[in-house]
């Protein structure tokens, strides 16, 4: 095969064991459904002067873990000799990557790792997809003013990872920019099994909003102690609620919780750039069995918008690729783009927010982008009727 013709090759290295494998089996589902696309429809053409061609995906199990992650991009950028490297699934993994990234001059498409730290660490090579994670629940607290006026008294309950703590700082800016009371704040160690007492303290407390963030099995372990607890809220957000997963364990005991959201395959977004919506979710699920949640989506317009800088620069080089990414404005099935050139942070993407009614999942905010309408006061509020007396 002539040098002319060799592929693309793109490289990840992706949760495909550990804790995190639930979402970055989907993360890698979206980027092969994109790959598939488009050698499908003749490969990807670099510049007006060459042939269009095939793309390779080479993959790397990061096992969930840091060091591994780091490895396994050097060796995909070192031994490999990757085009494009896409980034993990989850912020402390993206993190490693981007710091191996940096020190290679390699472009990190960074479509799954949301923490702040990420994009205030100084990378010139990176460019961010996703809301930064400090925009996360505070999509819910907006959702609540809008729907109540009266409404100012805030619950936040958070693990100490780094990811959960951006979020927690987001909703504590937006709380003291909005006039909103930070009633009680809580932080616990990842892993933590029993949310009781916690939850048996606030009590004491007049709410009107409860939000939580932590890893998968921490969020879950917080709603099975909210479904029992005698706790009048009238709304409750937490972060992992906004994947099916969540509906899979709990049952019909998710009615009520909200989520922020990335992205649902009921956004409707008019796009410039890429396939539309309802193409995009008909191809994944012909021919795929993993669950569509955001990281599925998130893996494809990874691709999409790598891309669409490639077509840009007319080259693979990388610093022609990231200054293509810092003029690139469009709008994907996934929503707006267009980054900050100084961080590679995302500032046209909007953060939506979902609710569980009737078994199904339901975007109600924004309200442009809504396919229903909030159950505010949630179910939450309407179990303890002598507590709501009170009030």
């Amino acid at each position: 095969m002539s040098a002319a013709a060799a592929p693309v090759r793109i490289g990840i290295a992706v949760a495909m064991s550990g804790r995190y494998a639930l979402l970055g089996r989907q993360v890698l589902a979206g980027l092969e459904c994109f790959i598939e696309d488009v050698n499908a429809a003749g490969g990807l053409r670099i510049s007006d002067r060459d042939q269009p061609r095939m793309v390779e995906l080479i993959i790397r199990d990061d096992e969930s873990d840091a060091a591994t992650c780091a490895q396994a991009v050097r060796e995909l950028i070192e031994v490999q000799g990757i085009d494009l490297l896409l980034g993990p699934y989850g912020s402390g993994l993206t993190l490693a990557a981007a710091k191996v990234a940096e020190s290679c001059g390699v472009v990190l498409w960074n479509h799954s790792g949301s923490a702040d730290q990420i994009f205030d660490a100084g990378f010139r090579m990176l460019v961010g997809i996703i809301s930064p994670a400090s925009n996360y629940l505070a999509s819910i607290l907006e959702l609540v003013r809008a729907n109540d006026p009266t409404a100012r008294n805030v619950a936040l309950v958070n693990a100490e990872t780094g990811f959960a703590e951006d979020v927690a700082n987001g909703v504590e800016r937006w709380i003291a920019n909005a006039g909103f009371n930070l009633l009680t704040h809580r932080r616990y160690a990842s892993g933590h099994d029993d949310f009781r007492s916690i939850l048996n303290q606030l009590q004491h407390h007049r709410l009107d909003c409860l939000l939580g963030v932590g890893r998968i099995e921490d969020d879950l372990q917080l709603a099975r102690d909210l479904i029992t607890a005698p706790l009048p809220i009238k709304a409750v957000g937490l972060v992992v609620a906004a994947i099916d997963e969540f509906h899979d364990r709990l049952g019909t005991a998710v009615e009520g919780f909200m989520a922020p959201s990335q992205w649902e395959p009921a956004a409707a977004y008019v796009p410039d750039c890429g396939p539309s919506t309802t193409a995009f979710v008909a191809r994944y699920r012909r021919s795929n069995a993993q669950a569509l949640d955001y990281p599925a989506a998130q893996g494809y317009v990874g691709g999409l918008i790598a891309q669409r800088c490639v077509e840009m620069a007319g080259s693979l080089e990388q610093a022609a690729l990231r200054a293509a990414a810092d003029r690139l404005n469009c709008t994907t099935f996934y929503g707006p783009f267009c980054i900050d050139p100084n961080s590679g942070r995302q500032l046209g993407h909007q953060m939506l927010v979902t609710q569980w009614q009737g078994g199904h999942k339901r975007i109600v905010w924004p309200l442009a982008a809504a396919s229903a309408k909030a159950l505010y006061p949630g179910p939450f509020w309407f179990k303890c009727p002598s507590a709501q007396r009170e009030r």
